[in-house]
């Protein structure tokens, strides 16, 4: 089947490979899901750095 991804790296490079593979999606029903597939991918990857170090979650919230 698939693989699971755990590092914050690598949920956070697959999501920007996501969003790519969107771009390139034959239908926009596909696009809309691989998109919002990313974006779960890259908020969870975001809670998990921001729960491992508030003070990072802290510099994502005012930068954003």
């Amino acid at each position: 089947m698939g693989q699971t991804i755990t590092s914050l790296t690598d949920m956070v490079s697959y999501a920007g490979d996501l969003r790519r593979a969107a771009k390139q999606a034959s239908t926009p029903e596909a696009a809309e899901k691989i998109q919002r597939s990313a974006t779960v991918l890259e908020k969870t990857a975001l809670s998990k750095i921001s729960q491992l170090a508030p003070g990072i979650g802290a510099l994502l919230d005012i930068l954003a």
